[in-house]
């Protein structure tokens, strides 16, 4: 497969997550760098978290950590965001990149850093010259027991 030239160099956290990714199902999104783009991310995002048996709950949980972090992505960039967001029996993996601007933020703000550490499981941002990345995990309580494990959601 070519390398497309908008895609960010590989960092720590993509290739730890391409090493990974075969084990479960994966989705790979790319958007611009604008936040008209976060509706798109926040369906796939729910929508993997209900795959790997999380609640209603718990997939909102997620859906607002993944945006916090994508949005985050789009104000550190001129370019595309790259988001692929990897489901597995039991939890479900978001990893983001984006070339980032030299002077643009690398952290979260406080608020934002408050709702993503108090919605999920994990979650690393990896800031390297050139690169931003995220990663952020969500595991499911009980995923044989929990109402979105009973819904067969199409494949």
């Amino acid at each position: 497969m070519d390398r497309d030239a908008r895609r960010p160099v590989g960092q720590s956290v993509t290739r730890d997550h391409e090493e990974h990714s075969h084990e479960g199902d994966r989705v790979d999104l790319v958007v611009p760098a604008s936040s008209r783009f976060l509706r798109p991310i926040r369906l796939v995002a729910a929508d993997a978290a209900g795959r790997a048996g999380c609640d209603v709950e718990e997939i909102e949980d997620f859906r607002i950590a993944v945006d916090e972090l994508c949005h985050l992505l789009m104000t550190s960039t001129d370019h595309f965001v790259h988001l692929t967001v990897t489901t597995f029996d039991t939890h479900v993996v978001a990893h983001g990149s984006t070339r980032a601007r030299s002077a643009a933020p690398h952290a979260l703000a406080e608020v934002s850093e408050m709702i993503v550490s108090g919605t999920v499981d994990h979650y690393e941002i990896v800031a390297s010259p050139g690169e931003l990345a995220f990663e952020v995990t969500k595991h499911a309580r009980c995923a044989s027991d929990s109402p979105a494990s009973l819904v067969e959601w199409p494949r």
